[in-house]
């Protein structure tokens, strides 16, 4: 079965762990960085381990922004749960119902018993969720 995706080549501000949420980032055209908050309008999933050298030297990476995506979650996902960043360093956690405009990541496809664990996302990213 074929798998459609859209990587989008961009450089990143600060380091980036791979499988990670990055957001846009307004200081530079084409440029992504880490979430600066959880909850925060999530641009796609860096695909590549980004240090800080990679940084300096303007090395071009590849940013998932459409299709299924290796993520990393936050803490326990249930295999069909809405998905949003969790945190500054991209990790991912189900929607809360108690949360007013989230911005949706995706619909985790797998389950992750625990924090670090992988899942694949189908993503869906910059959706407003206002529960």
């Amino acid at each position: 079965m074929a798998q459609y995706v859209h990587d989008r080549p961009m450089t990143c501000t600060a380091a980036v762990s791979r499988f990670r949420a990055v957001i846009m980032d307004t200081s530079k055209d084409q440029s992504v960085s880490p979430p600066g908050a959880a909850n925060a309008r999530v641009f796609g999933i860096c695909q590549e381990e980004v240090s800080a050298g990679d940084v300096t030297n303007g090395r071009v990476v590849d940013i998932r922004v459409e299709g299924v995506s290796t993520c990393v979650a936050n803490s326990a996902i249930t295999r069909g749960d809405q998905v949003r960043g969790a945190d500054t360093t991209g990790r991912l956690e189900t929607v809360t119902a108690t949360t007013a405009k989230q911005y949706q990541v995706g619909i985790a496809l797998t389950s992750a018993g625990a924090q670090g664990d992988w899942i694949e996302v189908l993503l869906t990213p910059g959706e407003q969720i206002d529960t």
